[in-house]
């Protein structure tokens, strides 16, 4: 399930509906499942049960995918309430990984306790009884008690239990209603769980107690019963007869019945030697279904020894789980067939259980089965796109080729890839390009490697190779160049020629780490340095790349607590009219208030907020704490004037920008003529519908769009119309040319007398001289923003801004450049 949810999150990231999906049957109904989806922040993004989202990024299992790169499905080590439903659960967790590796979020699964032991009929359990499932560090999550048994806890203490199964009697000293019993225990392969049953000691002799008294009662009337024996005995005699005709039919429809069965029959009887020691098994009977599964007929089998006749196995394999069975009464196993000839199993299942001096087998053919969780298995190990093996091959994988160059005491090399400009040919040419250009790199990637290597896709544009042998560096540095070189080389794709590079990250076993884990991080730092130095290249682990790494991911998770903390402010440049000088709006800017540097400028930060991400949360801020300050005038009195904000082409790209705005003016009550949205031309440019519907939503609310940076980009007049922008804001590099430069006075001029035939404002940044604001108001220039006029400045100085009203003068000496 968990498995499943996590490839819809892949898909389809924020818009995935669980609703839907429990509509469709994608999804078992809440009754005793509840499945909820947590984003990276925390959030509660989607549930099977409904309702708003829920924070739980408090929650033990968050901090724990959070901070363990591990994506193996997590049992919580106790029972927890859930907060949606308010039932006790026992939760199955697993992490989620953006395609880069990041932490994306968990997948939660509560399950009540109740459904985990739904497959015993409480009936069958006798008053004194119980089946309960314990958790490794002994916490009890599911207890099916008879009705005898008072209270949640059976045992005094948590039992323990040595291996994984097995069967003991525990004493009465170790339970509080001072009852011993008999207990079964067996471990879940893989996952932290035990399950055992308890049976009460006393209610199992009590159960032979009626067999007793019948014994009695019959000793007392047999000295009465055997006068009457004598005077039936003729007639007995009859109905012997009568009786043996009866069984011989019996045995025949037996016979018959074994014969015709879809399984194996053998009845075996145990032959020792002189020293008492079990050494052979004589075959006494078969069904004509057991004898041809081992390729004999039923004749050539019975009154044969074991050792004749081996049971699909060397006589070696076989005795130990014959002797096994003779001594503890039964034994289970499956086992793959040496040599399969046509018409014999290849993979059979064996039951053995002792009877009398032998011993009763059943042999069935599972090879349909196995072969179905072999498919199911490399299903799970195989990337459905491009048929290589996935992340979860090689994080199941590469620790056992670890283990086996480790003992022969010779080298690896594990090679990150990851292809370069492979966005940019998905976005504009669509998915089906994209997915058959990671088929083809994948064709690529293994036509170059050597016999015995592995290419293993780990997910979006990310591939690994593992170079299992390596005798010097020379050998994964030829590996490195022909890959780099393969790649060089367009690919031709449905009339489309790509240029789409790679650039390779390389750590060597053991030099650069004894696991998988580490091995594979610092490749993929490599990778990261190959890429940020130069795309196209591959560049060796070093300590100075991972400090340096480190660096960037400090800076990172500071950043991150930095917005959580709620560590920025959002200061204001006002613009003022060209003419009249009077405040006309602000431009919202934000500024990091660091505890220990003091007042930090986007420029230092924004950059890195927009590689990693955390430009949407940030935005968020920002966009709230405008709302705040704009609520805060109004209810002071002050005139108003509106408020521009940046949004960023990754805000638009997470979705939701449209819908927050339009919550923010009904929570505020705000007229939406004091909020403005500046977009750059990179946004305005782009053909995607999510981001096209957004800016019209936002347009159709009454909210003014600005263009910002006018000139710097590649707009074009019909996308202006289309859009229905209202204001051109002019770009600081053909401002600061301004009466310095006849062709910046020719390129502002067209600027502005395009925007009036458009019926749109002018805006102009950037303005620090009264040369440029004399040329710009001989070009009537609508309005100017700038160090001329005002600095950003704190929501308090602004504050007083605002009753200035006025921010021109005459007299007013020229502003300092800016810094």
């Amino acid at each position: 399930m968990t498995l499943n949810i996590r490839y819809l999150w892949e898909k389809h990231g924020n818009a995935l509906d669980l609703q839907d999906a429990l509509k469709h049957g994608l999804i078992p109904a809440p009754n005793q499942f509840y499945l909820a989806v947590i984003n990276r922040d925390g959030l509660g993004v989607a549930n099977s049960v409904g309702g708003t989202p829920i924070d739980a990024s408090d929650r033990d299992y968050f901090d724990f995918h959070q901070h363990n790169p591990s994506m193996a499905l997590r049992v919580e080590p106790q029972l927890s309430i859930s907060r949606r439903s308010g039932h006790i659960v026992i939760r199955f967790t697993r992490r989620m990984e953006t395609a880069n590796g990041a932490f994306d979020g968990v997948i939660s699964v509560g399950v009540e306790p109740s459904f985990m032991a739904s497959f015993n009929d409480e009936g069958n359990l006798n008053p004194r009884d119980f089946i309960s499932i314990r958790h490794d560090n002994g916490a009890l999550l599911v207890s099916e008690k008879g009705r005898n048994i008072r209270g949640s806890q059976v045992h005094v203490q948590p039992p323990v239990f040595n291996g994984d199964s097995g069967v003991m009697r525990m004493e009465k000293d170790k339970y509080k209603d001072r009852d011993a019993r008999i207990v079964a225990w067996h471990r879940l392969p893989g996952y932290p769980l035990v399950s055992y049953v308890g049976l009460s000691e006393a209610d199992m002799l009590a159960a032979q107690e009626g067999p007793i008294r019948g014994y009695r009662q019959f000793a007392e009337l047999s000295s009465m019963l055997f006068l009457l024996m004598a005077a039936i005995g003729t007639w007995f005699s009859v109905r012997m007869a009568s009786r043996k005709r009866q069984a011989d039919e019996i045995r025949q429809t037996y016979q018959l019945a074994i014969d015709e069965a879809r399984e194996g029959f053998f009845t075996m009887r145990a032959l020792y030697g002189d020293d008492d020691e079990l050494q052979d098994f004589m075959i006494e009977d078969c069904n004509s279904r057991g004898a041809s599964m081992v390729g004999h007929s039923k004749s050539e089998l019975v009154g044969r020894k074991l050792s004749e006749r081996p049971l699909l196995q060397a006589l070696e394999l076989a005795l130990p789980a014959f002797r096994h069975a003779m001594e503890n009464g039964f034994c289970e196993d499956e086992f793959e067939v040496a040599d399969p000839r046509p018409g014999i199993p290849a993979w059979i299942h064996r039951r053995l259980i002792r009877s009398g001096a032998g011993l009763a087998v059943t042999l069935r053919d599972i090879t349909e089965s196995r072969e179905s969780q072999e498919l199911l298995i490399k299903s799970a190990n195989t990337d459905a796109l491009t048929g290589l093996p996935n992340r979860y091959w090689l994080l199941n994988s590469l620790p056992t080729l670890l283990r086996t160059a480790r003992n022969r005491n010779s080298a690896m090399a594990v090679l990150f890839i990851d292809l370069d400009n492979f966005k940019l040919a998905n976005d504009r040419f669509g998915h089906a390009v994209g997915d058959k250009l990671l088929g083809m790199a994948a064709g690529r990637l293994k036509s170059v490697i050597r016999t015995g290597d592995e290419v293993v896709r780990l997910g979006g544009d990310e591939f690994t190779v593992l170079l299992n042998t390596v005798e010097h560096a020379g050998e994964v540095e030829s590996v490195a160049t022909r890959i780099t070189e393969a790649f060089a080389e367009p690919f031709r794709i449905l009339g489309h020629s790509l240029v789409v590079g790679c650039s390779i990250g390389i750590s060597l076993f053991p030099e650069d780490g004894l696991d998988a884990d580490t091995l594979i991080q610092k490749a993929d730092i490599a990778m990261y340095a190959s890429k940020a130095d130069k795309k196209g290249l591959f560049r060796f682990y070093n300590d100075e790349l991972y400090q340096r790494i480190r660096s960037k991911l400090d800076a990172e998770e500071e950043l991150a607590h930095a917005i959580a903390s709620r560590q920025f402010e959002v200061h204001y440049q006002p613009r003022a009219d060209t003419r009249s000088g009077e405040i006309r709006g602000f431009e919202a800017l934000v500024r990091w208030m660091h505890p220990v540097r003091g007042m930090i400028l986007p420029s230092h930060f924004i950059a890195m907020a927009e590689s990693t991400g955390s430009i949407v949360a940030l935005g968020s801020l920002v966009m709230q704490s405008v709302f705040e300050q704009l609520a805060q005038w109004r209810d002071a009195g002050e005139t108003l004037v509106p408020v521009s904000i940046n949004i960023s082409p990754s805000q638009l790209d997470a979705g939701g920008v449209d819908h927050q705005i339009q919550s923010l003016l009904e929570q505020y009550d705000m007229q939406p003529e004091l909020i403005e949205v500046e977009l750059t031309e990179s946004v305005m440019m782009s053909e995607a519908e999510s981001i096209v519907e957004q800016i019209a939503n936002i347009r159709k609310m009454g909210v003014k769009l600005h263009l910002d940076d006018f000139g710097t980009g590649y707009s074009s007049l019909s996308r202006l119309q289309e859009i229905d922008m209202q204001v051109i804001k002019i770009d600081r590099a053909f401002v600061s040319r301004l009466g310095t430069s006849n062709q910046a006075d020719v390129l502002v001029k067209t600027i502005v007398l395009m925007a009036k035939e458009l019926h749109m404002e002018i805006i102009a940044e950037g303005v620090e001289t009264p040369l440029q604001l004399d040329a710009l108001r001989h070009l009537e220039c609508n309005e100017v923003q700038g160090y001329l006029i005002a600095r950003p400045v704190s929501p308090k100085e602004a504050t007083a801004l605002l009753r200035q009203r006025f921010l021109l003068d005459a007299s007013k000496p020229e502003a300092e450049p800016p810094a």
